[in-house]
This record gives C-alpha cells, sequence and structure tokens, in this order.
C-alpha cells in the first residue's frame, strides 16, 4: 500500500511545525538549549491536538547529534532511523492493549540496558491513563529514579484518570484545543501542496467542527478529496451528516411557531437522510445561542428572549442525553415536543400523536384528538410524592424496587458504605470494556445514598436516566457486583425522590417508626412510612438513626 493517509503525511517534523501549542514549543526548546531534560513527562490534553506528535519529536531531538537551531538534523544516524521507523531505542507502547502488570515489569526489567545507537532510550506510552492499578504501580519506582540514559513520556486523553503518584513524578504539559484559524491555515497549506480543490466556506466547517482536533480536520479533508475532485460545503454536509444552515433555521422556525406537524415531519425527514443527530442536537443548541446574543445586542426583535432560554435549558439536556444514552430518534423526539409545548417531562412519542394528525393551529393537544389527553386528565408525575409513584407503578416496579429501598434503609451500614467508597474507582476500569462500557456510566454518574447488607439506593439526576437504568438493571446489578465482590439488588431514584426519601427516613425515626427487613417474594405493601410501629425481627437490622444521626451519608 503506498498511499499515505494524510495527517501521517504532514506530521509535524519540528517543533516550528506543531500547531497551536506555542507554550510547550517555547519550554521543551529552552529545556532542550539549556540541557534541562526531565526523566519524565506527561501530555494531555483532547484528541489530535498533537500530544504523540510531540513525544515522538521529542525522542528525535534530544537523540539528535547535530542539531540545528533547536531542529534535528535529519542526517545523523539517530535521526535516520527514527525517520525509518527503525531506532530501536524509541519503544512505542499503547496502553490500550497493553495495560497489564506484565508488560509494564517488561519495561523494568529491561530499562537498565544502555542505548543501542541513540543516545536516550525514550518510552512513549500512549493513552496512559488505561494502565491497570497494578501496572500503575509496577510503574512507580522505575519512572520517579529511571537510569540516566532514559526518558518517558507518557500521552493521555484523560488526565484526571492518570494516579496522582504518576503526575507527581512527572513533568506535566496540557495541550488545548487547536485554534480555529490554526487549522484553517493547515488545511489550506495541506489542500494547496496536494492540489485538493476546496473552497475557503468549505475548510471552514472543517475546522469549526473538528472540535479543534488538527489531526481530526486533516482526516476529514483526506475524505472529502476522496470523495469529490471539486469539494464543496455540500460534500461536507453529506458525509458529516451536518444539516445545512438555512434548513436548521427551518427546523427552529417551525418549533418556535409550535407547528408540530412541520417540526417533525422535517425532523423526520432529515433523518431519513441520514443526519447525525448528536450533531444536530449541538447545531440547535448552538443556533439558539446566537439567537440569544442578537436579541439582546437587539440586531433581532423576531424571538422571545426568555423562551430562547427555555429552549436552551431543553437542548442542554437533550445534548448530555443523546450522547450518553441509547434511543437517541425518542430522546429527541420528546425535547422537540417539550419545546413546541405540547409534555414536560413525561415520556412521549411520536406514535401518540395520533399517526401526525395534529391541529397546527391549536397550541394545546385537544380533547378530541385521538389517543391523546387533555393536560388536565394527564398524570403530574412530578407533583406526586415517591410512595404515591410507587403506588401507580406496575407490579414488577411496587414488589421489586420498593422493597429493595425499603431494605436498604433497614439494613444500612456505614462501614459498608465506606468499603464501597473504595471500590467505586474500580469502576474507571469498566469505560472500554466491551461487555459493561455501556452501562458503567449509571453507576460512576449517579450518588451510593444507602447501603445495606443486601441492598443500596443510587441516584441519579434525571428521570430519564433512572428510566434508561432499569433498562439495564441486570447488566448494571452484574458490573456493581462484580466490582464489590457481592451480590447486591439496586434501586435508581432521582436526586428529588431522594431527598424525599430522606426527608421521609427521619421523620419515621423521630416518630419512633422502624424499618423491617422484608423478603422479595414476601410482596408486603407496607414496608415504608407504616403507621404502626414495626418490630426488628433480624439481630442484624440496625438503628441507622445511630449510624447516620439527621444526615444520610452519601458517596459520590
Amino acid at each position: 500500500m503506498s498511499y499515505l493517509a494524510l495527517y501521517r503525511k504532514y506530521r509535524p517534523s519540528t517543533f516550528d511545525e506543531l500547531v497551536g501549542q506555542d507554550y510547550i514549543v517555547n519550554i521543551l526548546k529552552r529545556s532542550l538549549k539549556t540541557d534541562r531534560l526531565s526523566h519524565a513527562y506527561l501530555f494531555s490534553g483532547p484528541r489530535g491536538t498533537g500530544k504523540t506528535s510531540t513525544a515522538k519529536l521529542l525522542a528525535k531531538l534530544i537523540n539528535c547529534e547535530n542539531l540545528i537551531d533547536g531542529n534535528p538534523c535529519d542526517q545523523c544516524n539517530s535521526c535516520k532511523l527514527i525517520n525509518e521507523k527503525n531506532n530501536p531505542d524509541i519503544i512505542e507502547m499503547d496502553a490500550a492493549s497493553n495495560n497489564g502488570v506484565d508488560e509494564i515489569r517488561n519495561i523494568r526489567d529491561k530499562v537498565d540496558l544502555m542505548p543501542s545507537v541513540s543516545k536516550y532510550k525514550v518510552y512513549i506510552i500512549d493513552e496512559v491513563h488505561m494502565l491497570s492499578t497494578g501496572a500503575f504501580n509496577a510503574l512507580l519506582k522505575t519512572l520517579e529514579e529511571p537510569p540516566k540514559h532514559v526518558v518517558f513520556v507518557l500521552a493521555t486523553t484523560e488526565f484526571y484518570k492518570v494516579p496522582e503518584t504518576i503526575v507527581s513524578r512527572c513533568q506535566c504539559f496540557e495541550f488545548s484545543r487547536v485554534g480555529y484559524d490554526y487549522i484553517v491555515k493547515k488545511l489550506k497549506y495541506i489542500a494547496d501542496k496536494e492540489k485538493i480543490k476546496i473552497d475557503d466556506e468549505t475548510i471552514g466547517l472543517i475546522a469549526k467542527y473538528s472540535d479543534g482536533g488538527l489531526r481530526d480536520a486533516i482526516g476529514f479533508l483526506d475524505k472529502l478529496s476522496c470523495y469529490s475532485d471539486n469539494i464543496t460545503k455540500d460534500d461536507f454536509y453529506t458525509l458529516r451528516g451536518i444539516v445545512d444552515i438555512d434548513l436548521l433555521r427551518t427546523l427552529f422556525d417551525n418549533i418556535y411557531s409550535g407547528s408540530l406537524e412541520k417540526t417533525l415531519n422535517l425532523y423526520e425527514e432529515l433523518l431519513k437522510n441520514g443526519k447525525n443527530i448528536s450533531l444536530l442536537a449541538i447545531d440547535l443548541l448552538e443556533l439558539t445561542n446566537n439567537l440569544i446574543v442578537d436579541s439582546i445586542q437587539g440586531d433581532s426583535a423576531k424571538y422571545d428572549v426568555k423562551k430562547l432560554y427555555e429552549y436552551v435549558e431543553i437542548l442542554e439536556k437533550l445534548v448530555f442525553d443523546v450522547k450518553n444514552f441509547g434511543n437517541g430518534k425518542v430522546i429527541f423526539e420528546v425535547a422537540l415536543l417539550k419545546m413546541i409545548g405540547l409534555c414536560d417531562d413525561k415520556i412521549i412519542s411520536r406514535e401518540i400523536i395520533n399517526d401526525k394528525k395534529c391541529d397546527e393551529k391549536t397550541e394545546k393537544v385537544g380533547s378530541d384528538a385521538e389517543n391523546v389527553k387533555n393536560d388536565k386528565d394527564m398524570p403530574n408525575d412530578s407533583k406526586l410524592s415517591v410512595d404515591e409513584r410507587l403506588e401507580n407503578a406496575d407490579g414488577n416496579y411496587l414488589d421489586k424496587e420498593r422493597i429493595i429501598i425499603n431494605n436498604a434503609f433497614a439494613l444500612a451500614n456505614k462501614s459498608l458504605l465506606e468499603e464501597l467508597k473504595l471500590k467505586w474507582v474500580d469502576l474507571s476500569n469498566y469505560l472500554h470494556n466491551r461487555e459493561f462500557s455501556n452501562v458503567v456510566s449509571y453507576l460512576m454518574d449517579g450518588t451510593l445514598r444507602v447501603a445495606g447488607d443486601k441492598d443500596v439506593i443510587i441516584s441519579v439526576m434525571y428521570d430519564s436516566l433512572v428510566t434508561n437504568a432499569l433498562m439495564a438493571l441486570d447488566k448494571i446489578e452484574l458490573l456493581f457486583n462484580i466490582v464489590s465482590g457481592k451480590h447486591y439488588n439496586i434501586a435508581f431514584v432521582t436526586d428529588d425522590d431522594w431527598k424525599e426519601l430522606k426527608k421521609n427516613f427521619i421523620e419515621n425515626k423521630k416518630n419512633g417508626k422502624k424499618y423491617e427487613y422484608v423478603l422479595v417474594e414476601d410482596k408486603k405493601s407496607d414496608i415504608i412510612n407504616s403507621d404502626d410501629s414495626l418490630s426488628l425481627e433480624s439481630e442484624s437490622v440496625v438503628d441507622a438513626i445511630t449510624l447516620f444521626g439527621d444526615d444520610l451519608v452519601e458517596v459520590k
């Protein structure tokens, strides 16, 4: 295969070619000039901002036998071998696929060996945050006091996952997103060199949607050059799955005017044309923000600013939900209905809008619309207490979730919470696990509120998170059990519901009411907030007031 991808072909070969990271370049140049080289570096920042390129360039520079104005000579033996990717002293390792203790021990065992052809041995460990806890521990001592002929360069897109013990042993550099102007300039340079016909407007769109990642921008230019000999913005919109600004404005105006049928018809048409739902949500949010700015500055009086602010709240939640949860089509549709004003926080889909047959002139769904009730007839879940919602829920929810909540309170144990807190950090190891990557966020983003002997209560921010968590409950409980080393039943509630549960718990204790542990098969309906004082049937049932006082322990 003779073709070389553009982002590889135009990888920086000197510090002068490194785009958008000026302060890092200045520090590294000065370090080399004054011979103040660190034994370990940690490069962090978003993908495609130059971390690995800088690591490779640093390895080349510190081994160059004849630097020219701070740049490699490309003539010495070391430079030639590096250019040919054949230098045995430059060891690159991908921690995503080599994250075990054995791989790090292999480095530790060989680190004392002298370089073969260069002055320094350089170990470049990419995505270092994915190393296991044991691997990090194995690396610690070697990283702190490596031989004088060894330099470590670690790179990560998720700095917060790197242990502090590792961070404290490195000289850290945070790479920022590459600026729009830098990306445009680089793309124009590459297009000119490669004789790619592309207009400035399309280059601007590539730069805008690359989110500060130069590698992504160059990669997409490469893709467009394969798609068309004369690249236009329409080609960009087609391949990227982005809605043209005119269509986006039409969709927004349909929403603002309350035109249900036009909004949903256009939305479905966009989906049929392969538009990216996540990017559509982001673009709608950005458009709304721009309209707010225009309205405040007096450039436009067409839109009500208060209404636009309400849209922003809905769209911010939509962007998060579409990115993190499945069934994005329904989530997006619900958001559209909220913006039009047809529903609040209730889950509602197009199927109950009577096959698109809705009068556009009607601001509310009328009582004559088939399958749709008046607002006064529809239950407002947000006004019901936790227990009322439990009573209105289906049998499975009543029989299991309500009992789990009760039992978690009945056997609440503070020391157990502390134990689970220590194990909670291990959840991050499953972010890239094929089986659990789609459910681990429910636990990591949730808050562990109460832990009993066999039951726990976890609260999350939104009702939609509870709904989605319940749909994947078996897998979530399996993951929780693997991490904790014990079987637990999990009850998910919203943060608002938790506040009510906590308030009821404190009131019950003050009134002398107690929580009785109940077996799931008993299916008792009087287990929470009973009017009668309940006796404790087991010595393992603890007094939660003694454990928690008036403020329940909360572990994040």
